[in-house]
Formats: C-alpha cells, sequence, structure tokens
C-alpha cells in the first residue's frame, strides 16, 4: 500500500512552529484539528489494510473484439465505512467503465463488472486492480493487487469452406463431393434417374414427381494436409528494406487469419491435419481439437531477420509425405530458392497450393476495391506470376492473393 502525506506534514509542521512562537487558543485549535487529521489518517489507513481484493475473468480465453467481464470483488473487513475509487490496470485500453467509486459499508462485500475486449491476437496480461481513497484533508491512499491471470486471444478467422484437398486415399464415415466411395448409410440428394442402378430408384418420390428419381449418397474419401505458414521474410528479399519490413507485419496478420479459417474448416471436417508455422521459433501441432491449433497460431510471431528457412524445413517434412497428401504453403513471397524444393515435394504428394498474399485478402462483408494488381504488386510480385506458370506446368498450384480477393473467391479459383 502506498499513501501520499507531503501536504498533511507540511501542515503539521507549520501548525507546531506557529504554537511554538505565537501560542495561543487559536493555535491550539489549530494542534487539535492536526490530531483529527492525523487520526483519521490511521484510521483510514487500518481500513484500506484490510480490504479483500479478489477477481475473476468471464473468460481466459476470447477471440479479437469479443466483450467479455471482468470483475472485481472488495470486501471491508473493518468496522467503518469508506469511498474508494477502482481502477483496473491501464493495460487494459478497451475497458469500460475505465474507472467505478464504489462504498463499502463495514463488514460489506461487493462486486464490479467491467467490460473488457482486445484488438489484437497474442497472450494479454491483465496487469494490477487499483483502490483509491483522497481527503480534502490532505492525504491519499493506493493499495494495488497484481492479477495473476492472462487471457489467451485467438486469432480471427474468416468463414469460407476450403475443399481442395486431394482426396485419395478411401475413409469411411468421411463426407467429401469426389465419387471415390459411397456412404450408402447418408443419402445427400434425389435426383432424376440416369442409367444409375435400379436399387437406387426411390419409387415413392418416383411416383410424387411422375418420373424415376435415384437416390444420391454422399462420398468419402481424403489424405493428409500439411500446412505451412512462413512468418518471416524469405530469404533472397531485401530485408532492410522498408516496404518489406512493413508489409511483413501486416501479412502476418492475414496470413494467420487465412491459416485459421483452413483449420476450423478442416478439422469441423474432421480432416488430418499437420501445421508447421515458421516464425521466431518452429511450432508444430497436429491434433483432433481446432481449439489447440488456434492456441498454436495466437502465439506465433514472424521476425524480420530470422535464421529459420522454410526451403530447409520443407526438405526435413518431404520424407514424411505420401500421395494422398496435400501440402499448403503461406508466405509473402516466394523466391526462386524454393522452386526446386515446390517441385521435389510435388513429386511426393497428390497437390501443392501456395497462397502468396503479400497484401492480405479482402474480408468477405466489405465490397470490391478499385485497383490494379499491375500498380499494387511490386516488381518481385509480379515476377513471381512468371514464375507460377512454369510451376502450374508442374502442377503446382500458386496464387497471388491480391487485397481485392476474399478467401472465398481465392479457393475457388484453385
Amino acid at each position: 500500500m502506498r499513501y501520499k502525506i507531503k501536504g498533511l506534514v507540511w501542515y503539521s509542521v507549520i501548525g507546531v512552529t506557529i504554537n511554538i512562537f505565537y501560542f495561543s487558543n487559536y493555535t491550539l485549535l489549530l494542534l487539535a484539528l492536526l490530531g483529527y487529521i492525523w487520526y483519521d489518517f490511521f484510521r483510514k489507513k487500518a481500513i484500506i489494510e484490510n480490504i479483500e481484493i479478489e477477481y475473476k475473468l468471464e473468460y481466459e480465453k476470447a477471440f479479437i473484439d469479443e466483450i467479455f467481464e471482468y470483475r472485481i470483488y472488495l470486501k471491508n473487513n473493518s468496522n467503518d465505512g469508506i469511498l474508494l475509487l477502482v481502477s483496473p490496470s491501464n493495460l487494459l485500453q478497451r475497458i469500460r467503465p475505465l474507472n467505478q467509486k464504489v462504498y463499502l459499508e463495514p463488514g460489506e462485500r461487493k462486486k464490479l463488472i467491467f467490460n473488457i475486449s482486445f484488438g489484437t491476437r497474442g497472450i494479454k496480461d491483465i496487469g494490477r486492480i487499483s483502490i483509491k481513497y483522497n481527503t480534502s484533508l490532505g492525504f491519499e491512499f493506493w493499495k494495488t493487487k497484481i492479477v495473476e491471470k492472462k487471457v489467451e486471444v485467438l486469432p480471427e478467422f474468416i468463414y469460407s469452406e476450403f475443399n481442395k484437398e486431394s482426396l485419395k486415399k478411401l475413409l469411411p464415415a468421411q463426407k467429401s463431393n469426389i465419387r471415390v466411395l459411397e456412404d450408402v448409410t447418408y443419402v445427400e440428394n434425389i435426383d432424376e434417374y440416369n442409367n444409375e442402378p435400379l436399387n437406387r430408384i426411390n419409387w415413392k418420390i418416383s411416383a410424387k414427381y411422375d418420373r424415376l428419381m435415384v437416390k444420391k449418397y454422399a462420398h468419402t474419401s481424403t489424405g493428409q494436409v500439411y500446412m505451412f505458414v512462413d512468418l518471416n521474410l524469405p530469404d533472397g528479399i531485401p530485408k532492410e528494406n522498408i516496404f518489406w519490413k512493413n508489409e511483413r507485419k501486416v501479412y502476418e496478420e492475414y496470413a494467420l487469419k487465412a491459416t485459421a479459417s483452413i483449420v476450423k474448416y478442416q478439422k469441423e471436417k474432421y480432416q488430418d491435419l499437420n501445421l508447421v508455422i515458421l516464425g521466431k521459433e518452429i511450432k508444430k501441432i497436429s491434433s483432433n481439437d481446432w481449439v489447440e491449433y488456434f492456441d498454436t497460431i495466437a502465439s506465433a510471431y514472424g521476425d524480420n531477420n530470422s535464421d529459420i528457412n522454410l526451403e530447409k524445413v520443407l526438405e526435413s517434412e518431404i520424407p514424411y509425405l505420401t500421395f494422398e497428401d496435400t501440402v499448403i504453403i503461406i508466405s509473402i513471397h516466394l523466391t526462386d530458392e524454393i522452386i526446386p524444393y515446390l517441385i521435389k515435394m510435388r513429386s511426393k504428394v497428390s497437390k501443392v497450393i501456395v497462397l502468396v498474399m503479400p497484401y492480405g485478402f479482402r474480408v468477405e462483408t466489405e465490397g470490391k476495391l478499385d485497383v490494379n494488381n499491375q500498380e499494387i504488386f511490386r516488381v518481385e510480385a509480379i515476377e513471381l506470376e512468371k514464375k507460377a506458370v512454369l510451376l502450374e506446368e508442374n502442377h503446382i498450384i500458386v496464387r497471388l492473393v491480391s487485397p481485392d480477393d476474399s478467401l472465398t473467391e481465392v479457393f475457388s479459383s484453385i
């Protein structure tokens, strides 16, 4: 606990000095008043020392911009009431209200509710709780409590259906729109007869429509998906260039949004997904729970001068790939050095998809931009489009994502 009594000390020094040199009934009254103030000081000090401060967070995991409650509990264990100003940490810039005044009766326990949210992903400190008592009598008190809990802010994701994985391996109970193995336990649709086996005909519906109608079943097949997300500046890019240094930070957030979107959709389909994020460190995860992927994504940060090399990571993973697998790579740029690794990887798997997004992408709810890609993309990115022709010839799908493209539009073009 801290307190401010500089003014009270000065008043006391002046009062004693006056009594020494000009003693009278009035100066004696002044001393009595100062004595009462000092008595009130120690009384309030004892009250605040005995106030219990507790806290509780409605969520310890939340999405960006998600509002949740930060609850503070105060209990007055003394025999006197007190008026306090309660303020959460100034680390919480998105908190309403900023502070609250509360009067605590003797023995009373009160709950205060603050609403907080965060605008960026990551592990967030809550800071401390501060209670303050001040008076016109010349002293103030502060008491603080450090909040030991942290909030994990999960990355934002844009709902978009990614159905571009290669479907080769036959697995029962997995739904897909590729007719490799039909799941006869799940009727997906009814359609008009077109040379299907007779046991497919639904006679009741055929009678209703007065033409032959057949059952259309869902289909199952899939391989594993390997995702490599490079948050760093690749070798070959002028890393001291201000443009690339600034764009990398913007790219990082969009790349992780796209990653979270693909992960969420894939795990809802129970797809096997191996995620590798290259940043200040290499993070790997393979799980049945999409939240665990989001935990990893939330704590991932790239670097402008990282020693972690995408080419080396791809090379280390190639021996574990099979022909049923699909590889997805997200990067801010592709250099000439990575092309041989992409071709080698394509020889091991069914499909390689590369998303290059130096400027991010358009959110679905936002309107189209009036932009010319030739004008906004730098020379390095425009040259990449020429290399993409060579890669497409080797069945490596490369998409240079424009800020005018939505994720859905990008995925549908693959």
